[in-house]
């Protein structure tokens, strides 16, 4: 069975509170023209029910509204820490000096003087969702940093650590043998080379996510593709005496896709199937095409699957699975959001889930046709 949906761009939700049902109207009409979806609310209180129910992109709001009035109300929302960065606009006839700074004060990024002209609200809306969103991007780039700092000091601990001790036990020495010399100093080579290892698939992982080099769309083999994957990594799962099967139709699968950022996916996925695959089973690697839905290459394990916790975390950053290699690979915890992200680049899916037919976990990448 292929579950291929297609990747769709989500626009920005804009919550409207006004007690006035035509200015709400008003409003509304002027950001669905805009494509924006919209959430209107008459009150304070039903407000602050429509952001639990569904949190906004933003927020335009009265200021003079009978029971919470939009200063109380901004204030209730800036309460709320899942909203500390939805921007609040406020819309008003009230022109007074010591409305606009109240407004403000209460936690308003901008003040919109009724009548106003629908070109003037759609030009503050996209300023303010375009600020949060570069913000958005910040901290989370921020947060990548102290997450790569902490994946950095994790795994070179332990390798300068053996490293430290090897040294110890050479210092220790005054007349080694050259038996016990070759083999502490080669301990310590493959040390070195551990973490020369770690630190280089972790700048190449944080390259491709930052996305620096273009994707250039032609039509590709699938079948040639996966095959040319999958016998770069023969030798790989002959050290694990792993068998890897490849499974494809006689008639061709072309797709829609960047060569490099296929490879990219392709080897990730391989690599992986490998990496937690336990020595002497088989990988079974595949093409499909179906009438109603996208192409797809699957990646089916023998491995231990995946848990309840590693599903939530998949496609995430610095989410490692909680099964560990089975050959002492290392893992950075970023293969497969970078996997997530060449995928949706190229308007493709991918999905994991546990193989329905036996033990080990399955992978799904679906792409368009060409």
């Amino acid at each position: 069975m292929n579950s291929c949906p297609s990747a769709n761009f989500v626009p920005p939700t804009i919550l409207v509170v006004d007690d006035q049902e035509p200015n709400v109207q008003l409003v509304c009409g002027f950001l669905l023209d805009e494509g924006y979806e919209v959430v209107p609310a008459s009150s304070g209180p039903q407000a602050l029910e429509r952001i639990a129910s569904q949190l906004p992109d933003l927020i335009l709001m009265d200021v003079l509204m009978p029971g919470m009035d939009g200063f109380a109300l901004c204030e209730r929302v800036r309460l709320l820490p899942e909203c500390a960065a939805i921007p609040v606009i406020f819309l008003s006839a009230a022109d007074e000096s010591e409305f606009i700074v109240r407004a403000l004060e209460s936690g308003g990024v901008d003040y919109i003087i009724k009548p106003f002209r629908k070109a003037e609200l759609i030009a503050r809306v996209r300023s303010h969702l375009a600020l949060k969103t570069s913000r958005d991007k910040l901290a989370r780039l921020l947060c990548e940093k102290d997450e790569l700092m902490a994946v950095l000091a994790h795994d070179l601990k332990n390798p300068l650590t053996a490293i430290s001790l090897g040294v110890q036990t050479l210092q220790s020495k005054t007349d080694p043998d050259p038996a016990f010399l070759a083999r502490v100093t080669g301990n310590i080579e493959s040390t070195v080379n551990q973490m020369r290892t770690t630190i280089e698939t972790l700048l190449s992982e944080k390259a491709a996510e930052r996305a620096e080099f273009p994707l250039t769309y032609q039509p590709i083999n699938l079948q040639a593709a996966l095959k040319d994957a999958a016998a770069a990594l023969r030798s790989a799962a002959a050290v694990k005496q792993i068998k890897l099967e490849v499974e494809v139709p006689q008639t061709s699968i072309i797709v829609l896709a960047d060569a490099h950022a296929l490879r990219h996916i392709l080897d990730n996925l391989f690599s992986n199937a490998i990496k937690f695959s336990p020595r002497g089973s088989t990988v079974i690697l595949s093409a499909q095409e179906h009438a109603d839905a996208m192409p797809a290459v699957t990646v089916a394990d023998q491995g231990p699957g995946l848990t309840p916790a590693d599903m939530e975390g998949l496609f995430q950053k610095y989410s490692r699975l909680s099964a560990r290699p089975t050959g002492g690979e290392s893992s950075t915890g970023l293969g497969l959001a970078i996997v997530k992200m060449l995928a949706e680049r190229m308007s493709g899916t991918i999905n994991g889930e546990n193989r329905p037919d036996g033990p080990g976990a399955l992978f799904t990448l679906c792409l368009p046709p060409a």
